[in-house]
């Protein structure tokens, strides 16, 4: 077996957000507060003055009530949970009580239980907290500082032991009742009780206070806690070692740091050399990988990064860069788009690797491991477009791919550096002591008083700094103010009193939007159908648009006639006017023109309300353009080489020409039946991007805009199968549903019969067995009515495969026998079942024991899919015959299969294939480690068995998930965790129960 690189560094603390629970109103289901969950049979710590908050029973029968607990994090459909008073101090006034979940207890994880200790040791390290206070748009807050230490209580209190003493400006009314994670040991050693503000004292300053986590061990509470100094940091995620000595090969020479600049920073820039001398020392911390600069948008982010960089490239006393890698998620929403960016910038632009490399997975495998060649600096600007913005999944990333890449460039080992620009909290990488959390808040009234005075406000100290503070200190919006009294009144601050000033109640973008009404009144009709033909396009505009598209020669009433009536003096007057404006911005770097997010948001909003025609008319004269950039292109082309033609379908469906955005991609971006984006681009995340453009508003729950009930059909089964093979396999049922039923109201029986097939498959992943069965038996009698045999022998598989799953082993065998019947009578030339019926059929012979019959199917399978280039059905069959060859004791047959199979499974974007291998090498290794206690065998059998759980639990692979419990329970047995490996074995052994799932009982 190849080695492992250097032992892996541990740089993730306990998920504080996995544990916290909301403790809600019991009546109104309101959230009081939040609790703890520090046991998988239920129970929850929380504040005693939460309990009596959420419960409604009167206080003499207060061990009689219930709360509503609420488990955002928990892995199953119900979240909301009742619970009682389990244990309390009926004679002291220590503020803890340990709760008690009402039936089966909620479906945590193991590794979602807090792990607990005193505080007695803690005195003077950091913490961090998470909590529930519903006071803003999310009802969530995140907040850290010091442990100060224990302190007195006052005499009338009746306590065991002394409050802790928090000192921290972030802890909110709600948080009571959440935890406090000592980051430097690991380990949470408090509750959050209370807090203070005191006046005249700067935020940084507000002290709260905690109950000691020790309380709990008390009687009659018994909470057992960890009784070492500190708990072990878990290993960071680092890139396969497979790719390692690739990804050093594949590294580009000398790269430019021109080619993906960062943006030049607004002339108007001033201030904030705190947080720039923050990131520096983050530059130049080892232990510093990935920087957030999170705030509200318009406070200067980008900007902030941008001057950084400016200043990091001329000081030559700071460490200097091998590359510089920026992108906008503002400007390309696209993690496919960025994956293959990033790789030919870091390759040198190398496109046979571009190639043989396509999956974002791997992708981002590779990309990762380049980062260890070199000092290279990514800068991810706007990624909370990328994202999720409600929600309990609040903040995390909707890709995968790009979560994993991120938390690899978190890993400890290489001396790359990331800087984030995001409105929304980086949550997926806040349990990594490699990230750091920069707050952007508003400017200081010194520095608000220098931006007014840059962009052309007159005015004494006294009223700049009352402007400033009015606003405040928002850094888009004083710079739109002050460029207006420029523009105005010549920059006399007296006139911004006719603006009127914000309540206290407004939202702080509509403040925004306010400013541009005001602008928009001062606003010639050429500016304003500028700013208006500008929103619409959604990546930046460069000069070649203008002729085209504003400067166009079109009718009278079009959107752009009064530019088109402007000389070429006059046109270039109105672009330095709106630059002056501070509306519009010019990169000369890039020769294209952009404009703040909130500023385009502004002028589309305008543009949906005009006259439909007016802007269908607009968005064809866009669709043109973006046509005539397309051109010809090459027989393989790159994702980059469709951008302009993805971009015609965007627009082609804005302007309602929904038939024409069809043929487009079906024709000329799918290529008809090769499907370049999804299949041989491996591009998931864009066609099921670009599929949403055929629903109005996006809104999939809707009907698909074209004419042809056909094509309806096609754009719901394949915005199903992008969401499945993404992984999110929820929101893939009802497009499945949906295409299946619109088939059968057309008469098209087989293609009824493919989409519950489909359905088939998928409930089988989330562990819904008993409907997979349902679906499959639908799909054979849509496929017998329509006497389509391959239908039948389709279907014949997956009801094949869900009888085995279930344990209805003689149901199971008769439906192979009959499907692989089906396929004799259809192709005499087949001895066997092949493609997935025939990875199923192999599945159920080797478990109930026919190793031989089971070899035979699966060799000749994959013979099959090898002559037909099936790629992820090749990957499947050499994970059938690692599973053989792990069972006959040949290891190194079972390593040559399983490595085959993982590299397939990384080039392509299909999940399920994925995990299957990453489950069967794990589990093969961990059972190895457990023979012969090698630790490079039981490491690598961990790697495996946590990434492939990451994605099964993302995705709710409930079926895999259950498996790779039970495999991580055979590696904590060899690594001497007896309590872990019951843990692991108890939750897969439930879920098996739960599901149905014969096979994950008999192995738990």
């Amino acid at each position: 077996m190849a080695e492992e690189p250097e032992v892996k560094p541990r740089n993730r603390l306990q998920n504080v957000r996995d544990f916290t629970v909301q403790i809600r109103h019991a009546e109104t289901d309101e959230i009081v507060g939040t609790g703890i969950a520090i046991s998988m049979d239920g129970e929850i710590v929380t504040c005693k003055h939460v309990f009596e908050g959420a419960v409604i029973t009167p206080a003499e029968d207060i061990e009689k009530g219930e709360v509503g607990v609420y488990f955002p994090r928990a892995k199953g459909v119900k979240k909301d949970r009742r619970a009682k008073l389990a244990r309390y101090f009926s004679d002291s006034d220590d503020d803890v009580v340990v709760l008690q979940v009402i039936g089966k207890p909620p479906p945590l994880a193991p590794e979602q239980i807090a792990i607990l200790s005193d505080a007695e040791r803690s005195e003077g390290n950091p913490f961090r907290s998470y909590g529930y206070c519903p006071l803003g748009a999310h009802v969530a807050s995140r907040a850290s500082g010091e442990i100060m230490g224990d302190v007195e209580h006052t005499n009338d209190e009746k306590l065991q032991a002394d409050p802790i003493s928090l000192k921290s400006g972030e802890i909110d009314r709600g948080m009571s009742g959440a935890a406090v994670l000592d980051t430097k040991r690991n380990l949470v050693v408090g509750i959050i009780a209370e807090t203070y503000y005191p006046k005249n004292v700067s935020k940084h300053s507000q002290i709260g206070w905690a109950v000691d986590a020790n309380v709990l061990t008390f009687d009659p509470l018994k909470v057992p806690i960890y009784e070492g100094e500190s708990l072990e940091l878990k290993k960071s995620a680092k890139p396969r070692y497979e790719v390692m000595s690739q990804a050093e090969e594949s590294i580009g020479q000398n790269l430019s740091l021109t080619e993906h600049p960062a943006p030049i920073p607004p002339w108007e820039w001033v201030g904030r050399e705190e947080l720039l001398d923050q990131l520096n020392l983050d530059w130049n911390d080892a232990d510093t990988k990935v920087v957030g600069l999170i705030g509200f948008g318009g406070e200067g982010k980008s900007s902030l990064a941008s001057r950084w960089i400016t200043d990091l490239l001329q000081n030559k006393d700071q460490k200097q860069l091998d590359g510089l890698f920026w992108w906008s998620f503002y400007d390309r929403r696209s993690t496919d788009e960025f994956f293959e960016a990033a790789l030919t910038y870091l390759s040198g632009k190398d496109k046979d690797l571009l190639m043989r490399c396509k999956s974002p997975n791997a992708r981002a495998h590779l990309i990762a491991g380049m980062l260890y060649s070199g000092d290279y600096l990514f800068v991810l600007d706007g990624l909370e477009v990328m994202q999720k913005q409600e929600g309990d999944d609040y903040g995390e990333f909707g890709s995968d791919d790009l979560r994993e890449f991120l938390e690899y460039f978190s890993a400890a080992g290489h001396s790359s550096f990331c800087l984030i620009t995001s409105r929304a909290p980086v949550f997926d990488l806040m349990n990594h002591t490699t990230f750091k959390h920069r707050d952007v808040t508003r400017l200081s009234d010194n520095e608000g008083c220098s931006l007014l005075e840059k962009v052309g406000v007159k005015g004494g100290e006294p009223d700049l700094k009352k402007a400033v503070e009015l606003w405040d200190g928002h850094a888009l919006t004083l710079s739109l103010i002050g460029a207006y009294l420029a523009k105005v009144h010549n920059g006399d601050i007296a006139h911004l009193s006719d603006i009127k000033p914000p309540t206290t109640d407004e939202k702080r973008y509509e403040r925004v939007h306010r400013i541009l009404r005001r602008y928009d009144k001062h606003l010639t009709d050429d500016e304003r159908a500028f700013l208006l033909l500008f929103s619409a396009f959604r990546t930046p505009v460069a000069k070649t648009a203008f002729d085209k598209v504003f400067r166009s020669k079109t009718t009278e009433d079009a959107l752009n006639a009064p530019i088109a009536a402007l000389s070429d003096a006059e046109f270039e007057t109105l672009l330095d006017r709106l630059q002056t404006y501070r509306i519009l911005r010019h990169d000369p770097q890039e020769k294209q023109y952009t404009t703040h997010p909130l500023i385009r948001a502004h002028y589309l909003t305008l543009l949906s309300r005009r006259d439909s025609g007016q802007t269908q008319k607009t968005h064809e004269q866009i669709k043109d353009y973006y046509l005539s950039v397309a051109g010809d292109l090459p027989n393989y082309p790159t994702l980059d080489d469709l951008i302009p033609l993805i971009e015609v379908v965007h627009h082609a469906c804005q302007a309602g020409a929904y038939d024409e955005a069809y043929c487009i991609l079906s024709d000329r971006i799918y290529r008809g039946s090769r499907f370049v984006l999804p299949n041989e681009l491996g591009a998931w995340e864009t066609d099921r991007t670009l599929l949403s453009e055929f629903f109005p508003e996006g809104d999939t729950s809707q009907e698909p805009q074209t004419n042809e009930p056909g094509a309806k059909s096609l754009v719901l089964n394949e915005v199903g199968l992008c969401l499945m093979c993404l992984g999110r396999l929820s929101e893939a049922v009802p497009l499945y549903g949906r295409g299946a039923q619109m088939a059968k109201e057309l008469g098209n029986l087989s293609n009824a019969s493919a989409a519950y097939q489909n359905l088939a498959d998928l409930y089988a992943y989330l562990g819904r067995l008993a409907e997979s069965a349902q679906a499959a038996t639908e799909a054979l009698q849509l496929a017998h009515r329509a006497e389509h045999k391959l239908g039948e022998r389709n279907s014949l598989g997956y009801q094949a495969r869900a009888a085995h799953l279930c344990g209805d082993l003689e149901t199971a065998d008769t439906a192979f026998q009959q499907a692989e019947a089906l396929e004799r009578e259809i192709d005499p030339d087949k001895r066997y079942l092949y493609s997935n019926r025939g990875i199923f059929h192999g599945d159920n012979l080797r478990r109930v024991g026919k190793a031989d019959c089971a070899r035979k199917v699966t060799e000749a399978n994959l013979e099959i899919c090898e002559r037909n280039h099936w790629a992820f059905q090749i990957s499947m069959c050499h994970r059938v015959l690692g599973d053989l060859a792990a069972d006959a004791g040949d290891n190194e047959r079972a390593r040559r299969h399983y490595e085959a199979a993982l590299k397939i499974a990384r080039s392509i974007t299909l999940q399920h294939v994925l995990i299957e291998v990453l489950l069967a090498r794990g589990r093969w290794q961990a059972k190895q480690a457990v023979k012969t206690s090698e630790h490079a065998t039981l490491q690598q059998a961990f790697s495996d068995l946590n990434e492939a759980l990451g994605y099964a639990d993302k995705g709710g692979f409930r079926i895999y998930e259950a498996d790779i419990r039970v495999a991580l329970a055979w590696a904590h047995l060899a690594n001497t965790e007896p309590e872990a490996a019951r843990q692991e074995a108890s939750r897969a052994l439930a879920m098996s129960e739960e599901m149905g799932y014969y096979w994950g009982k008999l192995d738990a």
